[in-house]
């Protein structure tokens, strides 16, 4: 009791210094954050107490979450930003990891990479936000890396998921030639709830980084340090993988669902995909339905299933991917015909056999030809990624989804900077527009998304972690508050289901009604997987959502210890 006590007394006390109010659920006129973790939501709402927007405070929780959250996403990642400005100025920012420019060390299939320094690719999170700092921020990057600086300096009060993520990967940070055990552990022992954790090597790195930006990383000290790792442990990435990294201001991928605005993530992530499935669902008037009718549940899940085909066919880092007919509402008509009212697709195990349910978006593109689908195997995204909402005073909104892949990345940590690397290269397939090439981005599903009212205005800010369930989660969330007219954290905690292309199963979480589960089994057909309530499995959203008065609330995860946080004015 008296840890617990503890635990909880800390955490008022270095949130209180910063003039900010942090919870599960805080609303303000004055800008919130709505993170994954309650220190990082705080480091955000400090810069807009202090003046700065709402890319300014996104740039501070995403170098606050690399410490608070080193396991989930860091210096050694990747992320997608989409920025909404209040001038109706729309971007996205890909900062996604690209693979090595020689390949030829990699003689099996990507998925066979999973851990170690062949699993990394060249990390673009640094870029990335300093390119969105120094286009749309107001403050300088010393003024927003102070909280994370600090934060990795002075400590912070552990929780149980990270004490439990630090010893699922107990042996993988033993074995790490790097310095996973000397910096993550405490004498070879893992930390303990309540333990303060402190940083030093880490926040010595971020300085760094605060006082001579991106370059520091990509062609300086830091990229040394990376690049001789790599040389003396078997990895590919070289000096001049590093110097040629950028991060590629984008347009967001734009859609539209009965008549809101749907602004979200370009290729080579889930944006167009959430778009289709959104597109498809439309034709349905399921507004007359509700959240637990078995009807809806099928209605979605095929979507779901026919839309993620189509991503694995035809999505990823390449010129040629179809956009605009994945995200026609005329490609989503024919898609929508297939779905059988009265019972499930197949759902085969054969990547060949759900090859042939793949629909035909070329047809929709005029003077497009459709060319041979290609057979990709299967892939597992890691859950251990995070997704953080901000929005302003004036009206800028800014989402991103940040992730290392798995949880600890590859395992590595690069020796005196605290970096730990990703392990992307397993996201690659072997074939087709997400095949393994040198300079190319890892297809994977995050699509951090901006909802607007019909009249423009901020509708909500909505993103979430965990892998192939992303797309389910962001799809009900939205249906929730749009068809179904709940407030976003009953949006965000009725329980959800998932639909997958790789899935021969419907997941179900705990807290549908018995004869729901009974219909969707003895009359559509499916097979499910039961779940327990609130499980972590289907994700963690971060959302804001703005009422008609121009008040914010900020709602963070409920499944994942998320919290928001607000300026204290």
């Amino acid at each position: 009791m008296k840890r617990f006590f503890l635990v909880f007394l800390l955490l008022a006390i270095c949130l209180s210094a910063f003039a900010v109010k942090t919870g599960q659920v805080m609303s303000s006129k004055d800008g919130v954050v709505a993170a994954a973790n309650p220190y990082a939501a705080a480091a955000g709402a400090e810069i807009l107490e202090k003046g700065g927007n709402a890319v300014d405070a996104a740039v501070a929780v995403a170098f606050a979450l690399g410490v608070v959250e080193p396991y989930a996403s860091g210096l050694g990642g990747e992320g997608v930003m989409i920025i909404h400005m209040n001038n109706g100025q729309d971007v996205a920012i890909d900062y996604k990891s690209v693979a090595p420019l020689d390949l030829s060390k990699y003689t099996k299939s990507p998925s066979n990479y999973s851990s170690g320094p062949l699993s990394v690719c060249v990390p673009g999170v640094v870029d990335g936000l300093v390119k969105a700092l120094l286009e749309w921020g107001t403050m300088s990057l010393e003024q927003v890396m102070e909280p994370a600086i600090r934060l990795a300096r002075e400590g912070f009060v552990v929780n149980e998921t990270f004490v439990s993520v630090l010893s699922d990967n107990y042996e993988r940070l033993l074995k790490d030639p790097g310095e996973g055990a000397q910096v993550y552990l405490k004498d070879s022992l893992l930390y303990e709830p309540g333990d303060v954790f402190k940083n030093p090597v880490l926040a010595n790195t971020l300085e760094l980084i605060a006082k001579k930006g991106a370059d520091v990383f990509y062609k300086g000290e830091i990229a040394d340090k990376i690049a001789e790792f790599m040389a003396q442990n078997g990895g590919a990435i070289t000096k001049k993988d590093l110097e040629q990294y950028h991060a590629i201001v984008k347009e967001p991928v734009v859609g539209t669902y009965r008549g809101y605005k749907i602004i979200t993530a370009p290729q080579p992530v889930g944006g167009a995909t959430l778009v289709e499935i959104l597109n498809i669902i439309e034709r349905f008037n399921i507004s007359d339905l509700s959240w637990d009718d078995p009807l809806y549940i099928h209605l979605l899940s095929e979507a779901l299933y026919l839309a993620t085909i189509d991503m694995r066919n035809y999505c990823g880092d390449d010129p040629e991917v179809p956009v605009e007919a994945l995200i026609s509402k005329e490609y989503a008509k024919s898609r929508f015909e297939m779905i059988p009212l009265s019972k499930a697709l197949p759902r085969p195990s054969s990547a060949t056999e759900r090859q042939k349910m793949a629909g035909d978006p070329f047809k929709y593109l005029e003077g497009k030809k459709f060319f041979e689908k290609i057979l990709e195997e299967i892939k597992v995204e890691s859950p251990s990624t995070t997704h953080v909402s901000v929005v302003d005073k004036w009206g800028n909104a800014v989402v991103f989804t940040q992730t290392l892949s798995s949880f600890f990345g590859s395992g590595n940590v690069v020796p005196g900077t605290g970096i730990i690397l990703n392990n992307e290269m397993a996201n690659f397939s072997t074939s087709g527009p997400n095949a393994l090439a040198p300079g190319r981005r890892p297809r994977t599903t995050i699509a951090p998304t901006i909802v607007l009212r019909p009249n423009g205005d901020v509708l909500m800010l909505v993103g979430t972690p965990g892998a192939s369930r992303i797309l389910s989660t962001l799809s009900q969330v939205i249906i929730n508050v749009i068809d179904f007219g709940y407030s976003i954290d009953q949006a965000m905690l009725l329980p959800k289901f998932c639909s997958y292309d790789t899935y021969t199963d419907l997941k179900i979480e705990g807290g549908f009604p018995e004869d729901t589960i009974k219909v969707l089994e003895k009359y559509y057909g499916y097979k499910l997987e039961l779940y327990p309530e609130l499980d972590l499995f289907f994700g963690g959203p971060n959302c804001v959502y703005k009422q008609e008065d121009g008040t914010y609330i900020g709602v963070g995860s409920f499944r994942r210890q998320g919290a928001a946080a607000i300026p204290e004015k």
